[in-house]
Formats: structure tokens, sequence, C-alpha cells
């Protein structure tokens, strides 16, 4: 595939395809197709009097792309030229340097434990003008479409994009993923854990509670709707136990734990217990009650997905 370079600033672009985010060493599926751009898909921004950003701001065309700030301000006005609407991740920062350092980005997604389900990356070998950049960038918007985190690194006069498009939770039955993290949530009570530098023994199993359940769905859906991270709802201050007595629930104690971008219960609970003070909330004998849910984050979300566990006692 050929592509329009714009006057002699050299991109070379490498796409990739994959299935749903596979350990390393794990053979990929097949590739899958890139889909075409939406109908009514808009130019690129006009480089000829400046490059317009989002929020309406307006680079000289002149100015020289030095920078990761600046050269991701260029590729989110590219992005939504394209009608997407991507998000700049960290996560996604540190891989794009090591990609422009030379390793794959099928590995250091690997490696990182990013769930992807499809992604790209994008090399520019030499930085030049907001123009330049702004132009090597465009007329790319089939590439652009379905992915919504992107990370970019510069160094040494050269830029790399990374894009991705997240891998999302897959269950047919919701209900029983949510016994399923019961029921190993029960196993690790079971085996007892070492919590940071606090040791648990063994400790008593946790019962279903649907009080519970649906104000772990609450919390789900409140940090996806008003994109926060968390226990404290930023829209109504309320915290686990307000939310668990709105849903019903009058035990004398609640306890939360979240976590994030992980795809299957196994996932979830394994990041939990990796954290010392969720591995506490987790093996707190007081518990005897519990309940559970999950969310797919939307375009613009801080993370991809979401798993909420409450006990309750």
């Amino acid at each position: 595939m050929k592509l329009k370079i714009h006057s002699s600033l050299v991109a070379a672009l490498t796409l990739l395809s994959a299935g749903l985010f596979l350990p390393p060493g794990v053979q990929a599926q097949a590739t899958v197709p890139l889909p075409s751009a939406p109908a009514g898909t808009p130019p690129a921004p006009a480089t000829g009097s400046g490059v317009t950003l989002p929020g309406g701001a307006v680079l000289s065309p002149d100015l020289l792309v030095a920078s990761a700030d600046v050269f991701a301000q260029l590729v989110q006005a590219d992005f939504l030229s394209c009608g997407q609407d991507a998000r700049r991740d960290e996560q996604l920062d540190l891989i794009a340097g090591r990609v422009l350092r030379g390793f794959t980005l099928k590995a250091e997604l690997g490696s990182a434990r990013y769930p992807a389900k499809r992604f790209a990356s994008f090399v520019l070998p030499r930085l030049g003008r907001a123009n330049q950049v702004a132009g090597a960038l465009a007329n790319q918007c089939a590439h652009r479409v379905g992915f919504s985190r992107y990370g970019v690194a510069v160094q040494d006069g050269r830029a790399t994009l990374v894009y991705v498009q997240p891998a999302q939770i897959e269950a047919s039955d919701p209900h029983g993923w949510m016994l399923r993290f019961m029921a190993i949530t029960n196993e690790a009570r079971r085996q007892g854990q070492r919590c940071g530098d606090q040791l648990f023994g063994t400790t008593g199993p946790l019962r279903w509670d649907d009080r519970l359940a649906s104000s772990a769905q609450m919390h789900v859906n409140d940090m996806i709707r008003l994109n926060f991270r968390g226990h404290v709802n930023p829209e109504t201050g309320s915290e686990p136990p307000d939310r668990a007595r709105a849903s019903g629930y009058t035990g004398a104690a609640v306890g939360e734990n979240a976590a994030y971008n992980v795809l299957t219960p196994e996932e979830a609970l394994q990041a939990l217990l990796d954290s010392p003070g969720h591995c506490r909330t987790l093996m707190n004998p007081d518990w005897t009650a519990f309940g559970a849910a999950m969310g797919n984050g939307v375009p613009g979300n801080i993370f991809n997905t979401y798993w909420v566990q409450d006990f309750g006692r």
C-alpha cells in the first residue's frame, strides 16, 4: 500500500490486526480487515494557513514539531477530522516509546497486558513543521475507524503513533460470570493470601446477595457515565455504604473493590490480589455477603472495562 507523502516528509505506516488480546507466545488469529471510512468523512485539516486543533486553536503552519504533546495535538485533530473520538492513553505513550526504539507493537502490548482487539502503528522517520506533519497524518481515515485509544512518542526528530481498538468484555451470561467471580474469590479466601506485609489464613466463603450486586452495578454504570475511578461518586458524593442502602442492603458494614482494563473474572481477581489494599479488603474475614458487576467503557472513558466487588456483613 502506498501512502501520499506531503512535501519531502517520509511516512511509514505499519498496520497490524489481531483477535482479542493473547498472551505472549500464543498465535494470533487471522488478520481482521480494516473497515472503510464512514460516508461523508470530512477532509483533513487545511495546512496552508495553519492547523486547527481541538478546541479551535490554530497552530502556525511553520511551527517545528519537537515534542510529544504537540505531535499528540496534531494526532487528535486528525482523528477528529475522520469523525473518530480517540483518547490519548499514558500506557500507550510508553508503548509508543518502545516501538520507536525498534520493539514490535504486538510484543509490547502483550508485555503490558494491554487488552487490544486491533492495533496499528504509524512512524515518522523525520519530523518537520506542523503543516508537514499534519499532511503526513492526513487522508488515512480508513485506518482510523474504530480506534479509540492512542499513544505517541517523539525522540531525536522522529515520532511514533500507536493506536488501538481495545478489547471489551464478551460475556453471553453476565450473571453466570459474576457467580464465577464469587466462586474464585471464595477459593482465594479458602487458600489464604499474603496481602503486602499482612498474611491472611483461610477464611469463610461469601454468599451471593442481589442487593450488593445492584449496588455494584450502580457504581459501574456511574463510573462509565461520569468517567471517574475510585469509590466516591463525584456527582452525588455517595460511597459504598450509601449505594448499598439505596439498593436495599441493611447489613452492618459494606466494603468495595474495583478493577479496570481486564476481560475475565480470573484477570479481575488477579489484579485485586496483586494490590495489597484490595487484597486485604477481599480477605477480610468479617464479610459474609457478596455482589459484583462489570461493564464496558465507552469512547472517552479512562478505562476500557470496569469490574466492582461489593462485600457486606
